[in-house]
């Protein structure tokens, strides 16, 4: 049921930051159709994690739990994807009528001159670096590529890609839809490690993960970016995961929906901090649009109308809501 809840969480998800996000931004034109065709996007490029991980990590080892049943089953082919189908960036691709991007571990030199765009995403990547999350006692459990390491295959890419179109490069990028997330395995780290929220909130981790990804931000942008979308979190107190995590936690509080509340404030928390962070941005890159993926709400819609979409999501609500 969860895999299966996910899916559905997912084209829900790209309705909303379609429509909701992208549009009312001027990213371009509204309209009553929630396509990003009308956009104008000729390419996707996303850096992140397992959100829109679609198969670099399982191109570097075939043998991960994602690339594996029941992973893949609703389009029959476990691509690596950790869905049973397909991810919010496979959604955004449909939606602006591109093929699903290609990973970048998949590239071939071909795809250089005709690719529609590339994702660089990688399942349990973090934002900070081993050494630096270190120096704040927090040690990764799994050394997969950081934020620093996927710009750099960025740089690889596009020091190609630039070589072989016939334009000006930064040109040939400004139709280009940018997309990142990141920063959530830091989090994590941290906590299967102890760290109380307000022990990572003294320690600076949450600004360091934002100062992070602003300076992935102005890298990609200094590469002729000018539509950026950056997701923020979701609610991650209602994933199983966390419910688990503090089963034994008996100060733990819950919202209505049974969600644990101290984590869902923590990620409403990490948001505005983001968010004030693309403020800054955009000030400093007048040109440049960078647009905020609200996953936080979109995932609260979800729930506050779950009576109206369907019996798959009754399981994950109290009985008395």
């Amino acid at each position: 049921m969860a895999i299966r809840f996910s899916a559905l969480f997912q084209i829900l998800i790209i309705y909303s930051t379609s429509l909701l996000i992208i549009l009312p931004q001027n990213s371009c034109n509204a309209s009553n159709t929630p396509k990003l065709e009308q956009c104008g996007f000729n390419a996707i490029y996303n850096l992140g994690t397992s959100i829109s991980d679609t198969g670099n990590s399982a191109v570097d080892n075939p043998s991960t739990w994602q690339a594996k049943f029941p992973y893949g089953e609703t389009i029959h082919e476990a691509t690596g994807r950790p869905s049973d189908g397909l991810l919010i960036i496979d959604y955004i691709a449909k939606s602006a009528d591109l093929p699903l991007v290609v990973p970048y571990k998949n590239l071939s030199a071909a795809h250089l001159s005709a690719c529609h765009g590339v994702n660089f995403a990688y399942s349990g990547a973090s934002a900070l670096s081993k050494e630096a999350l270190a120096k704040k006692n927090i040690t990764l459990e799994l050394t997969n590529p950081s934020l620093d390491v996927q710009l750099g295959w960025v740089d690889d890419y596009f020091d190609g890609f630039c070589h072989n179109v016939k334009e000006d490069c930064t040109k040939a990028l400004s139709s280009s839809l940018f997309m990142m997330n990141c920063g959530t395995n830091d989090y994590g780290s941290a906590f299967r490690q102890n760290h109380s929220m307000e022990e990572i909130k003294k320690n600076n981790l949450v600004s360091d993960v934002v100062e992070a990804r602003k300076q992935a931000l102005k890298k990609i942008i200094s590469r002729g970016a000018r539509k950026i979308l950056v997701f923020g979190v979701a609610l991650d107190g209602c994933r199983p995961i966390s419910l688990a995590m503090q089963s034994a936690n008996k100060s733990a509080t819950y919202d209505r929906f049974g969600c644990v509340k101290d984590s869902n404030d923590f990620c409403k928390y990490r948001n505005e901090v983001l968010q004030e962070g693309l403020k800054e941005l955009r000030e400093q890159h007048p040109d440049v649009q960078i647009v905020y993926g609200d996953l936080y709400n979109a995932m609260q819609s979800v729930f506050d109308n779950f009576k109206s979409l369907g019996e798959c999501f009754i399981p994950f609500i109290h009985n008395d809501v």
